[in-house]
């Protein structure tokens, strides 16, 4: 899929940025604006709450709406509602850092600074899941409010089930603030800490879960693993199902999709002249490619488009601008960004650890695969 057919898909469907303004509007909690009108009246039409509804939301990371689709022989709960399932977008890079940030606060990666999982700060390479060495804390690099400060500052209560160990960490700090934190670990206890805080009133409840991701990252999408990852999910969302409280709306989508790569198709920056030529370093990730020049800037992109060629798509100056949806965020990303075509990765073997390298799954470009995500309504 083109550039251009990626900007239009993502135009027609609701956008991950709609989902918390809709949920906390229903408690009288106004959101920013949205990038389109038609596409957040959908998303209410579609979730149809009422006012001061609680609200479940399950955010499943990796959780792809293609990949689901994929594999709904192995779902029997999302096969059984698939005629129900919304079709939605996410944000570019199309990665946890970015969507996970656009979604907490309904707003593109452009104003909220999260551009990927790593950037240049302070002539470092940063990642922006654990802020680890960054140059300011994560509430100044974030600092834009979330819908959870906003809908605590108007009354409303939430909460974000997690590891205790994620309570203090840097994503959550940059995305999830204004939330209580409520530490659970296995995704039973995690479903049982949800439905103890809607029992208590709780208004909007959120429920995080990773571990689909990291599994295909480390294994691909098309492995017994993986497929057994996305069956505990499936069980797990069919026990909310079951257990909900009256009168509470539950709903599940994700972060981002997910396309598998192989060996021969990384391309190692430190073994190719051309890319490494007046290169003072990338960021970002394997298929959204944060481009650093040292020198000569336009010299780098130019090279950059001939080596890879029909590989990737290479954006500059106000296209990144308008693909991240801000001038603060784009400013981040260096002299351009690579989005990579079909299976494609960029990788610098001289700056990145082989764990890193060797991804199976991959995401961050703007295939319909790694973009687009679902939405459910259950209750």
């Amino acid at each position: 899929m083109s550039l251009h057919k990626a900007q239009v898909m993502r135009a027609s469907h609701p956008s991950i940025c709609d989902i918390l303004p809709v949920v906390f509007g229903a408690w009288g909690v106004s959101g920013p604006a949205p990038r389109s009108e038609k596409n957040r009246d959908r998303l209410t039409n579609y979730l149809q709450l009422e006012p001061g509804q609680q609200t479940l939301v399950v955010l499943i990371d990796g959780f792809g709406f293609e990949l689901v689709a994929n594999h709904f022989p192995y779902t029997p709960f999302l096969r059984s509602r698939k005629a129900d399932m919304l079709r939605a977008c996410t944000v570019l890079p199309s990665t946890t850092a970015a969507a996970i940030s656009s979604f907490a606060t309904g707003l593109r990666p452009g104003q909220t600074n999260m551009v990927g999982w790593s950037v240049k700060d302070s002539g470092q390479v940063t990642t922006l899941l654990t802020f680890e060495n960054a140059s300011v804390p994560p509430e100044e690099w974030q600092s834009n409010p979330t819908m959870f400060e906003v809908a605590s500052r108007a009354g409303v209560s939430s909460a974000a089930i997690m590891p205790q160990r994620f309570a203090g960490s840097g994503l959550t700090m940059a995305a999830l603030r204004g939330a209580c934190p409520v530490g659970a670990e296995t995704l039973d206890e995690r479903i049982d800490a949800a439905m103890q805080q809607l029992r208590e009133g709780t208004a909007m409840v959120y429920l995080y879960w990773s571990d689909l991701d990291h599994v295909g990252h480390g294994y691909g999408t098309n492995c017994d693993k993986w497929v057994g990852e996305l069956e505990m999910v499936d069980a797990a969302l069919a026990r909310i199902n079951r257990e909900l409280p009256k009168g509470v709306c539950a709903l599940v989508t994700g972060d981002h999709g997910m396309v598998n790569t192989r060996t021969e198709r990384r391309i190692d920056v430190a073994q190719n002249p051309q890319l490494q030529q007046d290169l003072e370093l990338i960021a970002g990730e394997g298929r959204a490619v944060h481009i650093h020049a040292a020198n000569n800037p336009d010299e780098v992109v130019r090279r950059w488009k001939e080596e890879l060629g029909e590989r990737a798509t290479i954006a500059c100056g106000n296209e990144v601008v308008e693909l991240l949806g801000g001038e603060s965020g784009a400013r981040l990303t260096g002299d351009a960004i690579a989005f990579m075509h079909d299976d494609w990765v960029v990788v610098d073997s001289r700056t990145q650890s082989q764990t890193m390298i060797n991804l199976v799954g991959v995401h961050g470009s703007f295939s319909a695969t790694e973009l687009t995500i679902p939405i459910l309504r259950f209750d």
